[in-house]
C-alpha cells in the first residue's frame, strides 16, 4: 500500500499519457544543469583534500552558456588599472600557503566540479542581500549578521577592498558563516549584487575550511544568479586560483594572517574584475563578472558593506563568526579584523572611506556577535574589528 501511494502520489496519467512529477522536472533540469557546469576537462586534478577540479577551455566554460553573454568577447585582463595597484605575476601557492594545487594547462582555467548534490544544497542556502533595513525578505530567525558602511546619500562605489584576517572556525553541516565585502544597488525587490571573501560551509564544500566564495544576482536571487560557478556567470581567467579553494588560518594569539580582496569595475569595459593575494601589489585577477549580468550594478554601487554573515538551516542557534570571539581593540592577533577598507572612485582609483559617516549594523544579541570600527589595529588605516561565538541570539 506504502509503494502504491507513493506511485500515485508522484504520477498521473491524462488521456492514457503519463504526466511527469515535479521531482522529475527537477531532478531532469538539474541534469540538464550539470550538463551545462561540467564541461569536458583537459585535465583533472585530485587536490589534497579531495576536491576534483576540472581544467576547461577557457573558451568553453560555463559562463559563456549564459544567453546574456552570447555576444561577450572574453577579456583577459583588466583595462586600465591605475598604477599603484597594478597586479604584478606572483607564485598562487604564496596566497594560500603551500595548500594550492598545481595549475592547469595553458589555455584552460580550474573549475571545481559541481555534483548533483552541490547543486540541491545550494538551493537551500541562497540568500538575499540585506536590504535598507538590515533585514532579510521571508529569511528565518537564524540568519545573523554585522556589518559597517559608509552611508552618504548619492555616493556611487565602483569597487571595494580590504585585507581580511582568516581563521578556522568549527561549523556543523546546517550552518555556514561568512567573512565578505558587499556591492550592492537597486531596489530590495529587484537588487543587484556581488558578495565575495571567505565561507566556512560544510554544505556547500563538504568541510568546514575557510574557503573562497562568491555570490552574484541581478534580481535579489529571484531568478538569477548563484554561489561561485554554480551558474554561467563569472569568468575564470587564472588557471591556478578558482572558487572553493582553502586558505591558510591564522593561530589565536600567536600568528595573524590576512590577504587582499578586492572587486572593482573596469573603466573601459566596465566589467566586475575580483582580485585576490597576500598584498594590493601582488594580487592576481581571478576573474571578472561582466557588466552584461547586471542591470543595476552595469555602472556603480550605491552600497559597500564589509562584515559577517552566520546562518543556521535547522535550528534556533547560530555557528561562530570571524575568529569565533568578539571582537577587541587591543591585539590583532586576537580578533577577526579587516584593514585598509577602500572604495574604488570613478577613475578606478582606490579611496579611504569617510571615517565620519561610517556606520556599524547589527542584527542580533551583542553577545553572539559584534562589531566595532577601530582606531588603526596594527599599524593598518580604516580597520573594523568582528566576530563571534554564535548561539542563541534572537
Amino acid at each position: 500500500m506504502l509503494v502504491f501511494f507513493l506511485l500515485i502520489s508522484t504520477t498521473h496519467h491524462v488521456d492514457g499519457k503519463r504526466s511527469i512529477s515535479k521531482t522529475e522536472e527537477d531532478d531532469a533540469e538539474i541534469e540538464r544543469q550539470l550538463r551545462v557546469l561540467n564541461k569536458k576537462p583537459i585535465k583533472t586534478i585530485t587536490t589534497e583534500i579531495g576536491d576534483i577540479i576540472d581544467c576547461i577551455d577557457i573558451y568553453k566554460q560555463p559562463a559563456f552558456d549564459n544567453p546574456l553573454l552570447k555576444n561577450h568577447k572574453i577579456q583577459m585582463n583588466p583595462d586600465s588599472i591605475p598604477r599603484e595597484t597594478t597586479n604584478k605575476v606572483i607564485s598562487s601557492s604564496s596566497i594560500f600557503g603551500g595548500l594550492q594545487m598545481e595549475r592547469c594547462p595553458s589555455g584552460t582555467v580550474p573549475i571545481r566540479r559541481t555534483t548533483k548534490e552541490d547543486l540541491v544544497n545550494a538551493k537551500k542556502i541562497i540568500k538575499k542581500p540585506i536590504n535598507a533595513n538590515n533585514t532579510y525578505p521571508n529569511a528565518p530567525t537564524t540568519n545573523q549578521f554585522v556589518f559597517i558602511e559608509e552611508i552618504i546619500e548619492g555616493k556611487q562605489y565602483f569597487g571595494g577592498m580590504a585585507y581580511m584576517s582568516l581563521h578556522d572556525l568549527s561549523v556543523f553541516r546546517d550552518e555556514y558563516s561568512t567573512s565578505q565585502i558587499w556591492l550592492l544597488n537597486g531596489p530590495t525587490e529587484k537588487i543587484s549584487s556581488i558578495e565575495f571573501g571567505i565561507m566556512h560551509d560544510p554544505l556547500l564544500f563538504g568541510d568546514s575550511r575557510a574557503r573562497l566564495f562568491s555570490s552574484w544576482t541581478d534580481d535579489g536571487h529571484q531568478t538569477t544568479g548563484c554561489y561561485n560557478m554554480m551558474c554561467p556567470g563569472f569568468v575564470q581567467i587564472n588557471r591556478a586560483v578558482t572558487f572553493g579553494q582553502q586558505f591558510q588560518s591564522s593561530i589565536y594569539g600567536q600568528i595573524s594572517y590576512e590577504y587582499f580582496f578586492i572587486v572593482r569595475r573596469a573603466p573601459i569595459s566596465k566589467d566586475w574584475w575580483l582580485s585576490i593575494g597576500l598584498s594590493a601589489e601582488t594580487s592576481e585577477p581571478i576573474g571578472y563578472w561582466p557588466k552584461e549580468l547586471f542591470t543595476h550594478l552595469a555602472n556603480s554601487a550605491s552600497n559597500l558593506r564589509y562584515g559577517g554573515f552566520a546562518s543556521a538551516r535547522s535550528k534556533t542557534s547560530t555557528p561562530p563568526m570571524g575568529n569565533g570571539f568578539l571582537p577587541q581593540l587591543t591585539d590583532s592577533r586576537k580578533t577577526a579584523f579587516m584593514a585598509k577598507m577602500k572604495y574604488v572612485n570613478e577613475t578606478g582609483h582606490t579611496v579611504n572611506l569617510d571615517r565620519s559617516s561610517m556606520h556599524t549594523h547589527r542584527s542580533g544579541n551583542p553577545e553572539c556577535y559584534d562589531i566595532m570600527l577601530a582606531s588603526p589595529l596594527g599599524g593598518f588605516d580604516i580597520t573594523m574589528a568582528y566576530g563571534g561565538p554564535g548561539g542563541i541570539c534572537t
